[in-house]
């Protein structure tokens, strides 16, 4: 090899180097199986920490995130002494438990089981409100099952002080405060009976009464302490989406993650003493908060949230017209309490990662670097969606789930799909899903790669595309997103 294309290989080597030094290659991006919304005995679940991490091992888990519950506290008081006369049940959970002591517990597992990533996390319960009346015997228990997952959290005041009704938010100078001060009046009632008490009979009578309205002073000023109300309390009716979104603010303010759980769940037949509770489908409320980090598809997520059209495609739409701020992702959520009822893996969330850390991880969950899959029995062979991208049709450009490609020109869908050997023949289908609609179907059997160029081109419109492949298994890949620029020599202000 003579000098000069030595020099030439030199050069070229150099310029590939800086070009591309500091870039993301995201051809180096592993996928690892994921279970997130693991329920232990520290907050009510069937199985210790310990056994809960030997299970997901076992069954090939390699990421495994713990959300047992932030608060397991309920309270109801009669007015007008709630303080005095009132039930409390509490049960276990992450603040009973001790925070630092939950993060060491999970944490720790890690060096019991090296091969695995294993972290902490939080369900939390926001709000629930009272209905109804103990005296009448209606009596309900009104969004308890409202939950929120949160991960991502680092130190034990990040969850000491997560905001929760179990815990009581904090309080607030309003016009209730004024009107919490009426005991008062009992003393200047009080002091004018004693007084005015003069030497006759009557004088014993109002000094009882004087001393009964002194007793009751006290009593009522006690229990209307501090003379302020909370910024939410489960007296006063529904608050709509506030309490949820103080929670999704105070996560977000801290570097973490929100994930509604179980937006479709629907808790209206359970009954606990005698009260009942009932948490309807809040699907909807998705719609109306803002900044969280997504959903859970699986399994409670595929009649409203999932479907082409339905609330997620919804919510992407608004974030492509400049309405929200940000898109929201999927992920799977097992909600695993014991082996008695479905398998560790039933629903999974698959992470691509480029190494396996908490951090990394966290990332991918904010960025949507992960898709949901959910299997349909515990022997169900699993879909693997091995590839999903889009190309600009004109230039050596791509990009992955949770990522914007910049085209003028028509994307081309790149996909790769595998099943296990055993299962070569199983058929599944494939949807293409652009901006909520449908535009293609592929239907295949084992390994399958394929590309799908859509001739959809809309100057200076963004859109996306999605899909949905259902077979023996489930997956529900995250959106990429397509921003159409304006021709060259057309550009806006030209």
């Amino acid at each position: 090899m003579n000098n000069k294309i030595k020099i030439f290989l030199v050069c070229l080597a150099c310029f590939l180097f800086f070009s591309f030094k500091g870039k993301a290659n995201c051809d180096e991006y592993k996928l690892f199986t994921g279970v997130i919304h693991l329920d232990s005995t520290i907050s009510g679940g069937k199985l210790p920490p310990d056994e809960m991490a030997r299970i997901a091992h076992d069954a090939g888990v390699e990421i495994a995130v713990f959300t047992d519950h932030d608060t397991m506290r309920w309270e109801y008081g009669l007015p007008p002494l709630r303080k005095f006369i009132r039930k409390v049940v509490e049960k276990g959970s992450i603040h009973s438990y001790g925070e630092a002591n939950y993060i060491n517990t999970i944490s720790g597992l890690n060096q019991k089981y090296p091969e695995m990533l294993i972290m902490h996390g939080a369900e939390a319960i926001p709000f629930y409100w009272w209905k109804g009346s103990y005296f009448t015997k209606d009596l309900e228990m009104m969004d308890g099952h409202k939950h929120i997952l949160v991960m991502g959290l680092n130190d034990a005041s990040d969850y000491k002080n997560l905001p929760s009704i179990g815990k009581g938010y904090p309080r607030r100078i309003s016009p209730d405060t004024l009107v919490s001060l009426w005991p008062l009046c009992f003393f200047v009632f009080g002091w004018l009976l004693f007084s005015s008490a003069k030497e006759d009979g009557v004088a014993t009578l109002q000094k009882t009464a004087s001393v009964i309205c002194l007793l009751m002073g006290i009593i009522f000023t006690i229990n209307n302490f501090p003379f302020s109300s909370p910024r939410y309390d489960q007296y006063h009716g529904g608050r709509g989406i506030a309490p949820y979104q103080t929670v999704i603010d105070y996560v977000n303010s801290r570097g973490g993650v929100t994930f509604w759980a179980h937006p479709e769940a629907e808790d209206v037949n359970k009954e606990a003493g005698g009260v009942k509770l009932i948490t309807k489908p809040y699907h909807e409320d998705l719609l109306k908060a803002q900044n969280y980090t997504g959903f859970a598809a699986f399994a409670e997520g595929i009649k409203y949230m999932i479907p082409p059209g339905g609330v997620w495609d919804q919510i992407l739409n608004q974030y492509c017209k400049g309405e929200r701020e940000r898109p929201v992702w999927a992920i799977g959520e097992v909600d695993f309490g014991d082996e008695d009822t479905f398998s560790i893996k039933d629903s999974q969330t698959i992470f691509l990662l480029k190494e396996k850390n908490e951090k990394a991880v966290t990332e991918a969950l904010k960025a949507g670097r992960v898709y949901a899959a959910h299997l349909y029995g515990e022997k169900s062979p699993a879909i693997v969606l091995n590839t999903f991208v889009i190309e600009d049709t004109a230039q050596s450009s791509k990009a992955y789930m949770g990522e914007e490609l910049k085209t003028e020109k028509n994307p081309r869908l790149v996909i790769h799909v595998s099943l296990p050997e055993t299962a070569k023949d199983v058929k599944y289908k494939i949807d293409i899903i652009r901006s909520g609609e449908v535009i293609h179907r592929f239907e295949s059997t084992g390994n399958t790669g394929m590309t799908y160029e859509d001739k959809y081109v809309k100057p200076g419109e963004k859109i996306y595309y999605r899909l949905d492949i259902d077979g023996p298994s489930r997956i529900l890949s995250n959106p990429i997103f397509v921003k159409f620029g304006l021709p060259s020599g057309n550009k806006k202000g030209e």
